[in-house]
């Protein structure tokens, strides 16, 4: 079942960044917080914080070079307005898409900085490296295919992580925190930005292929994100952000899904 969910989050967003269908579509049908399972369900998208589209204010400055960028944005939230990416850093993100956070990032590292995008999906590599390079920033942003569970990156790699909305695709989360541990180096620090639930999602609805490839059901109950945060050994975990995402009918039960942006650190 674990491989079903990441082929069909593969199929799902790849056929997204060649459709141009984003949050910003006039499909998405994200619910504001009272609408039903098929509120959610009727979106196109996977980045429905709140109901607004956040593209044009977190990108607005790559149009220029890149044009629309709404069709290419699938966040739930702006890991990099609240990172501090600094001078020198070594950032890493994580499901990096059509590599618009890692521009965003590169501008901030100045020339001994890089960045370093993971995705799985060939067509989402295949679109941020023509989208690096109409930018002319190649020789700093790099990108590699893999699976966040399994991060194909050496021990203490980065300064920081960063992920805007994929963590929720993970299957396992406790893989994936433990993986971004791993790459960091000491005194290193994450910002992620992820949608969870208020309550916990039934497990038939996390086995739903197209529940689960939409970045709904599989939201993990709060807690337990936090505690795979902390069992991976991640301290000075704080909560930076929290928006509205939307709810699910869960046989009659209302779940409340928000983003959250959470920053912590490694200092061993």
């Amino acid at each position: 079942m674990t491989e079903n969910l990441k082929q069909a989050v593969i199929k799902r967003y790849s056929e997204r960044i060649k459709a141009k269908s984003s949050c910003c579509g006039e499909s998405a049908g994200c619910s504001s917080g009272s609408g039903s399972q098929k509120q959610v369900e009727a979106s196109e998208s996977s980045c429905c914080a709140g109901s607004s589209c956040t593209s044009d204010v977190q990108y607005g400055e790559l149009k220029d070079k890149l044009g629309d960028v709404s069709g290419q944005s699938f966040g739930c939230g702006n890991p990099i307005g609240q990172s501090s990416v600094m001078i020198g850093d070594t950032v890493v993100d994580l499901g990096s898409g059509a590599g618009l956070d890692c521009i965003r990032a590169v501008s901030r590292v100045g020339a001994t900085g890089k960045v370093v995008g993971v995705d799985m999906s060939e067509e989402m590599i295949a679109k941020a490296t023509q989208n690096v390079r109409k930018m002319g920033l190649d020789e700093q942003v790099s990108f590699v295919k893999g699976d966040i569970e399994d991060i194909p990156l050496t021990d203490n790699f980065a300064t920081l992580v960063i992920s805007n909305c994929v963590l929720a695709l993970a299957p396992n989360k406790q893989k994936v925190f433990n993986e971004v541990y791993r790459i960091l180096k000491p005194g290193g620090r994450f910002i992620i930005s992820d949608v969870v639930s208020a309550e916990n999602i039934p497990q038939e609805m996390k086995d739903d292929v197209e529940l689960f490839s939409n970045c709904i059901s599989g939201a993990s109950q709060v807690d337990e994100y936090y505690k795979a945060i902390l069992a991976a050994g991640f301290t000075n975990v704080e909560e930076l952000e929290r928006q509205n995402y939307g709810s699910l009918d869960a046989g009659g039960v209302g779940i409340s899904l928000f983003s959250i942006t959470v920053m912590g650190y490694k200092y061993t």
